[in-house]
C-alpha cells in the first residue's frame, strides 16, 4: 500500500513541474512578440498573459516583474545563437573561404528568420538608448560584431592592407543591416514584392545573397 501510494505521489509530483516550465515557455514566447510589437512601456502583462493562455498573477509569479521577464525572453533567443555559432567558429580552420561564408550566411540569416521578434526589439531598444540598450549591447551584440568581425578579417586578411580603414568595420555593419531588414518589417517586403521572407525558399535565397556580399566585397577590396 506504502509503496503504491509513494508511487502515485511521485507521479503527481511530477506533473506540475511540467506545467510550469510549459507555461514558462508561453509566457516567454507571448512576451516577445508584446514586447517587439509594443515596446518596452507598452507592453501589457494582461496581454502577455492572455497571449500565453495563463492567469496574470502567473506571469507575476515566474518572472516577478516586466524587466525580469523582458531579460529572460530577450537572454534565451540570443543565447541559443550564441551557442550554436561558436560551436561553428572551429570548423572555419577546417572549410575553403567559400565554404565558410556559405555557411556563416545560411546560420546568421537563419537565426533573423526564426527569431524576428528578437531583431526588432534589439534595433527598437538599440535605437532608444538606455539600460536596456547597454545590456544588449555588451552581452550579446557587441561579441556577435566581433565574432562576425574576426570572420571577415580572417577572409579578408590577404587585401586588408589595401584599404586604410578596417575592411570590418565596413563590411559588417553593412552586412548585419542586409541581414535583418527584411525581417524588422515583414510586411513591407510581403506587400511589395509579393513574398513571405519566412519561406524555406526566401530564407536560402537570401543567405545566398549575404554570401555573394561577402565575396563581392572581398574581390572589391582586391581589386583596389
Amino acid at each position: 500500500m506504502s509503496a503504491a501510494v509513494t508511487k502515485d505521489s511521485k507521479r503527481k509530483r511530477g506533473r506540475p513541474r511540467t506545467t510550469q516550465e510549459d507555461g514558462k515557455r508561453l509566457i516567454k514566447e507571448a512576451a516577445l512578440a508584446e514586447f517587439a510589437g509594443s515596446g518596452f512601456k507598452g507592453a501589457s502583462i494582461e496581454r502577455i498573459a492572455r497571449t500565453a493562455g495563463v492567469a496574470k498573477p502567473l506571469v507575476h509569479y515566474h518572472f516577478g516583474s516586466k524587466q525580469e521577464l523582458w531579460n529572460a525572453a530577450v537572454a534565451e533567443g540570443f543565447d541559443q545563437f550564441q551557442a550554436k555559432t561558436l560551436s561553428f567558429v572551429p570548423e572555419f580552420l577546417e572549410l575553403s573561404p567559400d565554404d565558410v561564408m556559405d555557411r556563416f550566411a545560411e546560420e546568421i540569416v537563419r537565426f533573423s528568420a526564426e527569431n524576428p521578434f528578437l531583431v526588432r526589439i534589439s534595433t527598437d531598444e538599440t535605437s532608444k538608448g538606455g539600460e536596456r540598450a547597454k545590456w544588449l549591447r555588451k552581452r550579446y551584440l557587441l561579441p556577435l560584431q566581433r565574432l562576425m568581425s574576426d570572420v571577415v578579417n580572417e577572409l579578408m586578411r590577404p587585401v586588408s592592407d589595401k584599404s586604410p580603414v578596417g575592411l570590418a568595420a565596413i563590411v559588417t555593419p553593412s552586412l548585419f543591416g542586409a541581414i535583418n531588414f527584411p525581417y524588422i518589417d515583414a510586411d513591407v517586403v510581403r506587400d511589395a514584392h509579393g513574398v513571405d521572407v519566412f519561406s524555406n525558399e526566401y530564407i536560402q535565397e537570401h543567405a545566398r545573397f549575404i554570401a555573394m556580399l561577402m565575396r563581392a566585397s572581398l574581390d572589391f577590396h582586391g581589386r583596389r
